[in-house]
């Protein structure tokens, strides 16, 4: 099992953030009233992993963790040394 932990920086969550808050807001929501945090870290990680994928890497598991610092951390796993070498290099 090879492992590779993706960071993202809590800059591009709150960019995120603002950006479904933005979406919401278009569509009639009273953003005011949630909380977007989590779902900007959510899609986040889910764009790292779909960036994986167009290059044709299946990870195994992609668990995402909250850090302390407000970054998140998208923590890949591969079957193969080679699709974590190209899944890095796709990340970075």
């Amino acid at each position: 099992m090879w492992k590779l932990d993706h960071r993202i920086s809590a800059t591009d969550v709150d960019v995120e953030e603002q950006r479904l808050a933005g979406v919401l807001s278009d569509a009639g929501y009273d953003v005011g009233k949630l909380t977007l945090n989590g779902l900007a870290q959510q899609v986040l990680a889910e764009r790292a992993k779909a960036t994986v994928m167009a290059i044709g890497i299946e990870p195994s598991n992609w668990p995402h963790y909250a850090l302390g610092n407000g970054d998140v951390e998208v923590r890949f796993q591969f079957g193969r040394e080679q699709d974590q070498v190209n899944a890095k290099v796709a990340l970075a």
